[in-house]
């Protein structure tokens, strides 16, 4: 997926044929190598598979790679202390707002026991993924997007195998209405991971890091998979976004090309989408357009009248909230509301939906520095058009510690940081020289 891929697998040494794998995504040219390099790429690529887990407790394959990766990085005593530049002092305040109020309210009203799993989820997914794959170069930080995006596309194509191929997938990988949830085992999550490979796409083909070919080749899987989940918000999301990175780091041919696809789509949907069109699509979101008819949708009513309870028990929860996972015990649905700002609100009163806001205005204040610095508007349009993607989709889910939510959420941020000027992540622990 680079543009100067190593064409040949073998390199000499000392006269002799050595066997090289090919540099398909950047990875030696950016210098991750090594034990580090390997267990980082594999962070990035196990993320979006979530199937490969822990029952008893939330812990991926991606966690014991990121644990081997940070092994390999103690060992060489190096670690990011900055790994976001300027901003990296928001985002450890931010945090500690988030999970502080979480915490106040566990303490006066929850459990210690969901305190601590919480703690640990939110603990590994905001500040271990950051040190581990933030404050590295710019070449380093396209290499891994590249890694992402092929997973992802990896995890479409796996999804289209079992929804066609697959005598008895079971409900882990395809819902029991027949959406598709893949390797990521969820519908909308699934969509909504599609739409942001397809975004990372497009932007580093814009910024010349990936050749037109593999845009041709990896956009069909993941547009068609998004088309398999039937997720209405998924769609909605992975057209907004795809149309605002056109506009935003296109030229005015492709913003032709943009009207001209929308059109040509919207006319085949509507005049020949029962030929060609999933039959989930169809039922879920097609009917319900056509029809206008929201019931059709899924379920927007039940969705609306859990918000509403939401909001009237955070009313009672502004400075000290419930506590970690305490809000369905007190709920009449008996479960928590898939909105993660409610969420905040109720169980961690105002301190920690203050807390999060911080945390999405990092990527702001990491996009508007990209962008008044003259370097790059283009990595900056990245950098926000994903941030924007995520931050909506926090209306739709409890929680965002799944390492398939956070990790293209930190390496579109880390573009950004690696962009500014005078900006050095790394902290190097060098020897004395009493002791070399």
């Amino acid at each position: 997926m680079s543009t100067n891929s190593t064409i040949s697998s073998y390199t000499r040494r000392s006269g002799n044929p050595v066997f090289r794998w090919p540099d398909w995504f950047g990875l030696r040219r950016a210098g991750l190598t090594g034990g580090e390099g390997l267990f980082i790429a594999l962070l990035v690529a196990l993320a979006p598979i979530n199937y490969l887990r822990l029952n008893a407790f939330y812990v991926t394959a991606s966690d014991g790679a990121a644990i081997l990766a940070l092994f390999f990085m103690l060992a060489h005593r190096h670690l990011p202390i900055r790994f976001f530049g300027p901003a990296t002092g928001l985002w450890l305040l931010s945090f500690l707002l988030f999970v502080g109020g979480i915490s106040l309210g566990s303490v006066v009203n929850g459990d210690s026991t969901e305190l601590i799993k919480t703690f640990l989820q939110y603990f590994f997914s905001l500040i271990v993924l950051p040190v581990l794959l933030a404050g590295r170069s710019y070449e380093q930080i396209v290499a891994l997007l590249k890694v992402l995006i092929a997973s992802i596309t990896f995890v479409m194509i796996f999804g289209i195998y079992v929804i066609y191929f697959m005598d008895d997938p079971g409900p882990r990988l395809i819902s029991y209405n027949g959406r598709l949830r893949s390797l990521i085992e969820r519908e909308n999550e699934c969509a909504t991971m599609a739409g942001i490979a397809a975004i990372l796409l497009l932007g580093l083909y814009f910024l010349k890091q990936i050749r037109l070919r593999w845009v041709l080749f990896c956009l069909p899987f993941l547009y068609f998979g998004v088309l398999l989940t039937g997720s209405n918000s998924g769609l909605i999301l992975s057209v907004v976004g795809t149309i605002s990175i056109m506009l935003l780091c296109g030229t005015k041919r492709h913003m032709i090309i943009v009207v001209v696809c929308v059109v040509a789509a919207v006319l085949a949907v509507l005049n020949l989408g029962a030929f060609f069109l999933p039959e989930v699509f169809q039922e879920r979101v097609l009917g319900a357009f056509l029809n206008a008819d929201l019931s059709e949708a899924g379920t927007f009513t039940g969705r609306f009248e859990m918000l509403r309870e939401a909001i009237e028990i955070s009313r009672e929860t502004l400075f000290i909230g419930l506590g970690a996972g305490q809000y369905h015990e007190i709920s009449a649905h008996d479960t928590q509301v898939h909105n993660v700002y409610l969420l905040s609100l109720t169980e961690g009163g105002l301190i920690s939906l203050i807390g999060l806001v911080g945390l999405l205005l990092t990527g702001v204040y990491l996009g508007w520095m990209a962008i008044v610095s003259g370097r790059s508007p283009k990595v900056a349009a990245i950098s926000l058009t994903v941030l924007f993607i995520v931050a909506l989709q926090l209306n739709m889910f409890p929680t965002f510690y799944a390492r398939f939510w956070n990790v293209p959420l930190i390496l579109t941020m880390a573009l950004s940081a690696s962009r500014l000027p005078r900006f050095d992540p790394t902290w190097q622990v060098r020897p004395n020289a009493s002791a070399i």
